[in-house]
């Protein structure tokens, strides 16, 4: 049987050694426009490959009941021992897992060296514009055309164009009949309405509260980076998914909470109890210049003054409470996934397309997409399990 995966992304990666693991007798082509493999893989996990996730649930994503059964046939155990025995072995931070070496390069070439020893044909600088699926499936591409049996896309979404996901075949996929949700930047900084240049390059630990129309909807804690235009951070990447999923993106407000383990009355106190002992700079101990001046700023209060109860109090609710309005997120060059791609309306058991008998969907080409931590490289590869063993 003649199989190919288009794009060597993660999970294209893993499609193609699970599958010539169970069928050491299939030809197994794997094509992608870049010139080398993994190129969005060698930018996860800060540069250190963060591979798995040991406590990925259906909760950690945007289709949880679509994902569940795989998650379920494919749990973390089962994903590290399929691992294991290609030879790949991690080490876990916590709940996250990296490969021994600690580096992303590392790992993508111990991948390509797997592949090349378990007789993998990979086609780089080859770029797919479309394809015919009949009894077989014909490739068209810019070296000409090829013909194989069954073609699994692996092309990712649309972030970050310059490692290789650019979006560019999911009109070829709308012309095949699948519905493909509109893509969105998903876990990238936000853009808000109020300048924060002053604030640029501060980090602070918070809880972050999403508001829609003054109602609570979303609510998170970690730490916060202050952009020139905005906010960042790994709870912030989060909550900006968290919005491009909402078809009504208007009067969205975010709140940070600086100090969430510790109540607005107490902190009140504990500021004036400050203020006593070391009037002269008592805010000193609870933020940076660049905060302090900004929440001074924004609470309206100069401390060249007498500093009562009252602006003690005034200071504390700011802190507690500090508003900024969503504007945008940031685009796909600077989002870690994509929202969107193939609908799963679209996929039956294993992947496998309900349109077309020869064709499968592994990755991020598909409308799953996850939190930070690993989860969606986690999918990348249960994606691939599940795939490989419907031949």
């Amino acid at each position: 049987m003649k199989i190919a995966i288009v794009g060597a992304s993660g999970a294209g990666l893993y499609l193609a050694l699970f599958i010539k693991k169970n069928h050491p007798e299939f030809a197994v082509t794997l094509f992608d426009k870049n010139e080398k493999i993994g190129r969005k893989l060698l930018a996860t996990g800060n540069g250190h490959a963060n591979v798995l996730n040991m406590k990925t649930g259906p909760e950690h994503f945007n289709h949880p009941s679509f994902v569940a059964p795989y998650l379920n046939y494919y749990p973390f155990g089962e994903c590290q021992g399929q691992l294991a025995s290609e030879g790949i072995v991690l080490k876990n931070d916590g709940d996250l897992l990296y490969p021994l070496s600690f580096s992303a390069p590392s790992y993508v070439s111990f991948l390509g060296k797997l592949l090349k020893k378990e007789g993998v044909e990979i086609k780089l600088g080859v770029k797919v514009s479309d394809y015919v699926a009949k009894e077989k499936v014909t490739l068209h591409t810019d070296k000409g055309e090829e013909t194989f049996d069954f073609v699994v896309f692996a092309t990712g979404g649309c972030s970050q164009a310059k490692l290789g996901s650019d979006g560019s075949l999911f009109p070829v996929f709308k012309k095949h009949g699948y519905k493909v949700v509109e893509p969105r930047p998903g876990l990238c900084p936000i853009r808000t309405v109020e300048k924060t240049k002053a604030l640029s390059g501060q980090r602070h630990e918070a809880k972050v509260t999403v508001t829609i129309k003054g109602i609570v909807a979303r609510e998170e804690e970690g730490e916060v980076l202050f952009k020139d235009d905005g906010l960042s951070g790994i709870v912030i990447f989060n909550i900006a998914s968290f919005i491009n999923h909402l078809d009504d993106q208007q009067d969205v407000s975010i709140y940070l909470d600086l100090f969430p383990k510790v109540t607005l009355t107490a902190l009140t106190m504990d500021l004036f109890a400050s203020m006593k002992t070391n009037p002269d700079f008592f805010m000193d101990a609870y933020l940076t210049e660049p905060l302090k001046e900004y929440i001074l700023r924004y609470a309206g209060v100069r401390l060249d003054g007498k500093v009562d109860k009252g602006v003690c109090f005034k200071i504390a609710k700011v802190m507690k409470q500090l508003p900024f309005r969503f504007k945008e997120t940031y685009g796909f060059d600077n989002s870690q996934v994509t929202i969107g791609g193939i609908s799963v309306e679209n996929v039956g058991e294993k992947l496998r397309s309900k349109i077309e008998n020869n064709v499968a969907f592994a990755g991020e080409v598909l409308d799953v997409d996850g939190l930070c931590g690993g989860h969606n490289l986690t999918w990348c590869l249960v994606s691939a399990l599940a795939i490989a063993e419907s031949f």
